[in-house]
């Protein structure tokens, strides 16, 4: 995402690939689209290079397990195929069918995405403020608490039409 001028230079750097100048979220998320990891690095560091450092932040901590992880085709590379087999975690590339042309939505690889949208409609993440990059990944979980706590809050009995026995009051 583009950073603001209180982004130091020495943690921003620029994507190429998306015209971007700032920083670059990689995230871990279940099949749900919860966070489960993020790191936060300067743009310029490819997907393949943050990923295994990514990895390690999650398995780091007890209780953590991972059997399969379905990433894009830019999570390839010998380093990142050693730092996922030395958890025991398999991992499958999830491509466009053969000749498919223009955006083509990947259900599998989707939830990423959407994970991303749903981070960057939190007004701080619109944008990068934040001068430490570490500053910024704080920022990303707070936004996720969020969202899991209003994902929560859905289904939880709203008082009065919803409690059991208690009809609905009409509305005027």
């Amino acid at each position: 995402m583009d950073a603001s001028e209180t982004v130091g230079e020495d943690s921003r750097g620029y994507d190429g690939r998306k015209s971007r100048d700032g920083r670059k979220r990689h995230i871990l998320t279940d099949t749900e689209g919860l966070l489960l990891e993020v790191t936060v690095t300067t743009a310029d560091v490819h997907d393949s290079k943050a990923a295994p450092a990514l990895l390690e932040t999650f398995m780091d901590q007890p209780g953590r397990l991972l059997k399969l992880v379905w990433v894009d085709s830019a999570y390839q590379g010998p380093a990142l195929a050693k730092a996922f087999a030395s958890h025991g975690v398999r991992t499958e590339v999830v491509r466009r069918s053969d000749g498919q042309r223009g955006f083509v939505v990947l259900a599998l690889r989707w939830v990423v995405e959407r994970t991303l949208s749903w981070l960057s409609r939190s007004r701080r993440l619109n944008r990068d403020h934040e001068r430490r990059p570490d500053h910024h990944q704080q920022m990303v979980w707070w936004a996720a608490t969020i969202r899991s706590s209003r994902r929560l809050a859905a289904d939880a009995p709203r008082w009065p039409e919803k409690r059991p026995g208690r009809r609905p009051r009409a509305r005027a």
